[in-house]
């Protein structure tokens, strides 16, 4: 397995449709365990999920087809901060498999130390595994809840690190900012970051790979398309940050488009060797609704592109 497809990883957020009206395409839980079982079998051995993806759907199905795998073989990441509380039952008990497949899941942020260990025992339920590769913390910044990550969040997280029921502890989220200011003051193995460090959009997130790489802490990117406008043909209506485009972005993307043509690489094969091939990327999980997508992502990730792309695009202010 070449080093790129080795860091290619599988995204969980397309399984279950609930985000972002059904953006993410509405994988039903048949396909989703095709998806699942078929990027195994092709060599994705990082699978990354939440209880927010799918309101547990995405956890569930993941444990429903990895049920046969070796546990060391894959490498396995989730997220606490919220926990899936039954919407019929006004308490928000804990929710039954059954309950979740039946979209009577919803999600209710819990930073306290008693909400991240309940979130961790409730993922190891819905995943079939006593332990977590990486453990992150989601999106604390659309919460308001920076001091809860370091006064309980954190804490426990590092307390279940070291008792073995994770390896890796983070955060993961959509901004670079919060994540500088956690490393400063908390020793982290790991923070996903979504959408902030592509080939589109890199600017402000060098700041964070720099401070990652001199506190040794690895990324995984998310979102390496930028919900689509990376990966769709760009005369057509396309998204960025699940919103429509602007014409200014689009612009931008045509420019680095025409610029890896020239070396027979596609917008979308550039954009994801750009965050495979940086030493500090753990992994990339792009979300994948279909298994032509999983075998168009694997194909990328093995694609051999000349480091002239790369440095023409640096003369040009694009990276």
């Amino acid at each position: 397995m070449n080093s790129n497809l080795s860091k290619l990883g599988l995204g969980g957020a397309t399984f279950g449709n609930v985000l972002a009206d059904g953006i993410f395409g509405g994988v039903n839980q048949e396909m989703a365990i095709e998806i699942i079982n078929f990027a195994y079998e092709s060599g994705i051995k990082i699978f990354d999920t939440a209880p927010l993806y799918g309101f547990g759907r995405s956890e569930l199905w993941y444990g429903r087809a990895l049920s046969g795998v070796e546990r060391g073989d894959i490498n396995l990441t989730s997220k606490c901060g919220r926990l899936i509380r039954n919407l019929r039952n006004k308490n928000y008990s804990a929710i039954s498999d059954l309950d979740i497949d039946n979209g009577y899941g919803e999600p209710v942020f819990d930073y306290s130390k008693d909400g991240i260990r309940r979130s961790v025992e409730e993922s190891l339920r819905r995943l079939k595994t006593d332990y977590l590769d990486t453990l992150l913390l989601h999106d604390p910044d659309q919460g308001g809840l920076e001091n809860e990550a370091y006064e309980s969040a954190f804490p426990e997280m590092a307390k279940m690190k070291e008792e073995g029921i994770v390896k890796n502890i983070g955060c993961g989220m959509n901004e670079c900012e919060m994540p500088i200011r956690f490393m400063k003051k908390i020793d982290l193995d790991k923070i996903l970051l979504a959408g902030r460090y592509t080939l589109l959009e890199n600017t402000k997130s060098r700041k964070f790979m720099k401070i990652c790489a001199e506190k040794n802490v690895k990324v995984i990117i998310g979102g390496p398309y930028n919900s689509g406008i990376l990966a769709r043909d760009l005369n057509s209506p396309v998204t960025y940050d699940y919103e429509v485009a602007p014409l200014k972005l689009i612009n931008r993307a045509k420019d680095i488009e025409k610029i890896a043509n020239n070396y027979n690489v596609s917008l979308k094969s550039a954009s994801l060797n750009f965050v495979l091939n940086n030493s500090q990327v753990f992994s990339v999980v792009p979300g994948m609704s279909s298994i032509n997508e999983v075998k168009e992502n694997i194909d990328i990730a093995n694609q051999i592109i000349e480091p002239d792309l790369w440095s023409n695009l640096l003369e040009n202010g694009f990276i």
